[in-house]
């Protein structure tokens, strides 16, 4: 049975829009290849980080809302960690989505 989850993506600051755009899809592309379903998404925007990461002091902050299996989640930050732009990834099981992403359709 599918779970909700929360992912909070750090990708690199030194990405041009069209770079941005290429790993968020292949963020997206990881979750729904596992069998997951990309509910919302949406960028928070450039932040500096607290502490380098990767040598990094900047990185652009994304988070997904989406559903999936347990056994997937691993296999997707399996992926994820291996990504030379992806600094940092968070996921966090949900037990509701907040409000603005329960009236949201579905992204994929």
């Amino acid at each position: 049975m599918p779970r909700k989850y929360e992912m909070c993506t750090i990708v690199d600051a030194e990405l041009d829009q069209q770079g941005l755009e290429e790993e968020i899809a292949f963020i997206s592309e990881s979750i729904t290849s596992g069998g997951g379903n990309v509910v919302h998404r949406e960028l928070w925007g450039r932040r500096t980080l607290a502490y380098p990461v990767k040598k990094k002091k900047e990185g652009y902050y994304y988070l997904f809302y989406f559903e999936a299996e347990p056994e997937s989640i691993g296999k997707v930050l399996d992926v994820l960690k291996h990504r030379e732009k992806i600094l940092r990834t968070l996921v966090i099981l949900k037990k509701e989505f907040p409000e603005f992403v329960k009236d949201a359709k579905s992204e994929s």
